[in-house]
């Protein structure tokens, strides 16, 4: 019984996954431009709300490594938050076409009245669009894999004193697939994402087996 307490527990920090999309649009990005901001509403795990930052790093091939928090709604945010650090790179392009990768680390929480979580993981995203200087579409796949999760228990330690409580190693992740498209005004873009989550072995899903996000992204 406690083994599979335990089990579910950690399943539970699966669900602490946000959208990890592109956030530039390659068809209007200029040389001098090194900065942005981005704000996002969205559904994942949740109803979330985030906010992001990047700088630039390459000019020619374009890259930025860049920073975001998000939580969801709720009367105490900081119960779950994620913090995501991650490089993008536009890895090719031609013509109207290009590729980008976005490597990243998670850290994140999840806390209810049975336990705290505290999680560690890495992610990979892709996308592959049609970039015009006015909008985008892109298709886009991800991977999110958990590599260490720290539980605090809760209530269940009331009913079993000798619950483990400690690090564990890691319980899975989660594979998505979408699309994404954007329009440009000005200097600030607006995207769109909506898409598909499955759990790694496209059995056992989340409880909400989807995703969307809407961002606002300034570049300069």
């Amino acid at each position: 019984m406690k083994t599979q307490l335990i089990v579910f527990i950690a399943a539970l920090g699966l669900a602490c996954n946000t959208v990890a999309g592109q956030d530039l649009h390659w068809g209007q990005l200029q040389k001098d431009q090194q900065h942005f901001i981005a704000a996002k509403f969205g559904a994942d795990y949740a109803t979330i709300l985030g906010v992001a930052y990047g700088y630039r790093l390459a000019k020619i091939e374009p890259a930025f490594i860049s920073a975001e928090f998000s939580a969801p709604f709720g009367t105490n945010i900081l119960d779950d938050w994620k913090l995501r650090l991650a490089y993008q790179r536009r890895v090719w392009q031609g013509g109207d076409f290009a590729l980008s990768l976005k490597p990243g680390m998670i850290v994140r929480t999840y806390a209810s009245n049975i336990a705290k979580i505290l999680n560690v993981g890495l992610e990979l995203n892709t996308s592959l669009g049609y970039y015009r200087p006015k909008w985008f579409l892109a298709v886009e796949a991800g991977v999110d894999h958990t590599l260490a999760s720290k539980l605090k228990q809760g209530s269940l330690k009331e009913n079993y004193p000798g619950i483990y409580e400690g690090w564990i190693g890691s319980t899975g992740g989660n594979f998505k697939f979408g699309a994404n498209v954007g329009h440009s005004l000005g200097k600030q873009l607006v995207s769109l994402r909506l898409g598909k989550v499955y759990a790694r072995n496209f059995r056992d899903n989340p409880t909400l087996p989807f995703y969307f996000e809407l961002a606002l992204v300034k570049v300069w």
